[in-house]
């Protein structure tokens, strides 16, 4: 195995990278979220003046009242496609920094099983060095009384 000292640095070194990732992942899903939520009122706004439009076209709108509606709901239906384009394009940075962080961790879990592997060898071989000493006590004495 490696040097236990690089292996330590390793392990910080992924542990704060992970932590990173960790971070960027966290102002991704907001920066979504909030993105979603600004959709959300777009299209709530939208059915409000859709709403509006047909209550005044019920009690007598004129044709320039009626294409400015037009125009507006137009203008809104635009934005709406630009929050659905940014809304994707959100959606598309948590999955890559959701990505970045799995492979982040399962390189500092991959340095911490090292680690393990390496402890539980060392204790095997110590157990296994203990042993032998106990075996040749134990030949030694029955030399001695034989």
């Amino acid at each position: 195995m490696a040097n236990p000292s690089v292996i330590e640095t390793l392990i910080e070194l992924t542990t704060q990278q992970s932590e990173e990732a960790a971070k960027r992942l966290g102002q991704a899903t907001r920066q979504s979220e909030q993105a979603q939520e600004k959709l959300d009122l777009l299209r709530q706004y939208r059915q409000e003046y859709v709403d509006q439009l047909q209550t005044q076209m019920s009690n007598g709108l004129s044709v320039a009242g009626h294409a400015n509606f037009l125009r507006f709901i137009q203008g809104l239906d635009r934005a709406i496609s630009q929050q659905d384009a940014a809304v994707l394009q959100s959606k598309y940075l948590v999955e890559r920094e959701r990505d970045s962080w799995r492979e982040h961790e399962r390189k500092r879990l991959s340095y911490g099983t090292l680690v393990q592997r390496a402890q539980q060898q060392a204790l095997r071989q110590a157990n296994r060095q203990d042993q032998k000493q106990t075996d040749e006590r134990a030949a030694r004495r029955r030399s001695q009384l034989g």
